[in-house]
């Protein structure tokens, strides 16, 4: 009987579109805060995409404005009523019932794992994984705690066939301290050019090659 191979999934756009959350959470800020030079949509999301930090795109220097802006992403971007921006991508769906005889388990970074329940319940999500692992990304800069906990808890060695996918370098950086295999996805919050300088095993243009190249691994 072939051994079921664990495949570690990542949440926010890699299975979620996320970006529009992101913006509406940066325009309402922009607002609260009476800043000048909100960009549109597009041209936030490009910046995000080749790694530019939400702090850096208000071009502000007062040590006081950045303060009080970050504090308010901070306390909003998982705020319910926000999470309700974000939207599975169209091939998520079939992405899972593909992968589906496999381990499939959610590793993501989440503050708040109340609100990240909640949400995977309204999305019908919550139910497609055998565990699902958090970390507050506040503190912790990779997704090894999280891991570590899961290996600790279930008396095993994490086999080499293991996958990880991911769209950031977090998700690159954890598979190559497992020495797991790492897809990155270059649809989500990183370019290709980007994540293909973090070295990932392999970068894929959309969920059809995730899955094939799953399928195709020994």
């Amino acid at each position: 009987m072939k051994t079921k191979r664990i495949i570690f999934l990542d949440l926010d756009e890699t299975l979620i579109d996320t970006s529009e959350r992101h913006y509406q959470v940066y325009c309402d800020i922009m607002n609260t805060l009476n800043l000048d030079g909100t960009i549109n949509k597009d041209e936030f999301w490009k910046l995000k995409r080749n790694g530019i930090p939400s702090l850096e795109i208000l071009k502000e220097t007062d040590t006081k404005v950045l303060k009080k802006f970050s504090e308010l992403w901070i306390n909003n971007i998982e705020k319910r009523d926000y999470l309700l921006y974000d939207t599975p991508f169209n091939e998520t769906y079939t992405l899972l019932s593909e992968l589906s005889k496999e381990r499939l388990i959610l590793i993501t970074m989440r503050n708040n794992r109340e609100n990240l329940i909640w949400e995977l319940k309204k999305l019908g999500l919550h139910d497609k994984f055998e565990f699902i692992l958090s970390c507050s990304s506040l503190e912790n800069k990779d997704k090894t705690v999280p891991l570590l906990e899961y290996i600790h808890n279930k008396k095993f060695t994490l086999e080499s066939n293991s996958i990880i996918v991911g769209d950031s370098e977090i998700d690159i950086i954890t598979g190559k301290k497992f020495n797991i295999i790492t897809l990155a996805v270059s649809y989500g919050i990183r370019t290709r050019a980007f994540l293909i300088s973090m070295n990932p095993d392999y970068c894929l243009k959309d969920m059809d090659e995730v899955v094939d190249t799953i399928k195709n691994l020994k």
